[in-house]
């Protein structure tokens, strides 16, 4: 980095902007701490930029220029290495990539410093490299193979130009190590934890919250409940939602995209909250530890991390885990919690659940980069990013 007077000019790089999830929520927490700040990504979808970044200056890559690259952006991924790097981020003093695929890979200028917060390496072509295969067919399998290797490549070598990586959870960090080479610090992303209340009413009701995607797993959920023929209600859309419409008994009802005002009610009057994902942190059963609600989750991945099982410290449980993706597991699962369900203590599943609020991101995000330039050999200091 250059030794000029005056502020440091910021970049936050990310993937696109094509739909809400929990990476635009770190997005947002990171336009308010840097309001200075650009942002660069691959492509734009103007109804899908998440609120705090409208009006901001986001640049796009030429592959938003292309005809359907936003409806198709998957198969436009093989050109997502060139463009990244064709972005021009020479005037940054201080580049945050929002991300762990191509905007990793943007080119900086030799002194600038680049910190990576890491979702988790593109899974696509590393740990679920093969499930993604299998889940493709004829010409488009054959594509994905084809470049898959030079892709991997190019986001192995994008990790190398990186200054310093921030993973999102011990489960990614664990990830970055293996297919990076590279050390990382652990900070949770933002949870809004502190809007959490307790209700005094519970109905009997199970919840699930996300994306209706195959790697969520809600499919499970919903033949679980089948079997048991208990209430479920789903909150989310997506490509999976028709087939999940076909297997659903009478006890299971979809929601859509519900309100943050509903939302929240059901959260804090469910009886508990059901995931059945292998994820990388999970934000939605974090929400509803919030409330004050149990979780039955998937005892891998991030959940091993947000839900509080058998604690070596002997604090309450805040949920218990499953130990299969299987329908047998989660029935398993289903009828264990119910013969303890009296046992969780409402208190202490929103205590724990009030360390991963944004407020403790925002705190520990800028002791890092605060640290960050202090290492670095520059005059100016951690005040002039304010």
């Amino acid at each position: 980095m250059d030794k000029a007077t005056g502020p440091l000019r910021v970049a936050i790089t990310y993937q696109h902007s094509l739909q809400m999830g929990g990476s635009e929520r770190v997005l947002e927490v990171l336009a308010e701490m840097y309001p200075g700040a650009d942002f660069f990504c691959m492509v734009v979808d103007p109804s899908a930029i998440p609120p705090a970044l409208r009006g901001r200056s986001i640049t796009a890559s030429f592959l938003d220029r292309i005809p359907l690259a936003r409806k198709f952006y998957p198969f436009f991924q093989v050109l997502g290495p060139i463009a990244a790097e064709a972005m021009d981020l020479s005037a940054y003093d201080l580049v945050i990539s929002s991300d762990g695929s191509h905007t990793m890979g943007v080119i900086t200028r030799q002194d600038a410093l680049h910190i990576c917060y890491c979702h988790s390496p593109h899974r696509s072509l590393w740990d679920q490299y093969h499930f993604y295969c299998q889940s493709l067919r004829g010409p488009v399998r054959w594509a994905f193979t084809l470049s898959s290797n030079y892709l991997r490549t190019c986001n192995y070598l994008a990790a190398q130009r990186v200054t310093c990586f921030i993973a999102n959870s011990h489960f990614v960090a664990q990830r970055i190590a293996k297919y990076y080479r590279r050390q990382s610090t652990v900070i949770y992303p933002p949870v809004r934890t502190a809007d959490g209340f307790i209700s005094d009413q519970v109905s009997d009701y199970y919840l699930s919250v996300g994306r209706l995607i195959p790697a969520k797993r809600v499919d499970l959920l919903i033949e679980g409940c089948n079997r048991l023929k208990r209430r479920l209600l789903i909150c989310g859309a997506g490509s999976e939602e028709t087939r999940l419409k076909a297997i659903a008994g009478p006890t299971i009802e979809f929601l859509g995209r519900v309100p943050d005002a509903r939302l929240s009610r059901l959260y804090a009057d469910c009886r508990a909250f059901l995931f059945a994902s292998n994820e990388d942190f999970g934000i939605a059963p974090v929400e509803a530890q919030s409330y004050g609600r149990p979780v039955i989750a998937y005892g891998h991945g991030g959940s091993l991390e947000t839900v509080r099982v058998n604690d070596p410290q002997g604090r309450p449980d805040t949920g218990l885990y499953f130990a299969e993706q299987s329908v047998e597991s989660v029935v398993d699962a289903i009828r264990r919690f119910e013969q303890i369900e009296d046992q969780f203590d409402p208190v202490e599943m929103r205590k724990h659940s009030l360390q991963f609020d944004t407020s403790v991101f925002i705190d520990k995000f800028r002791a890092f980069v605060d640290a960050t330039i202090a290492r670095a050999p520059l005059d100016r200091r951690n005040e002039d990013l304010a």
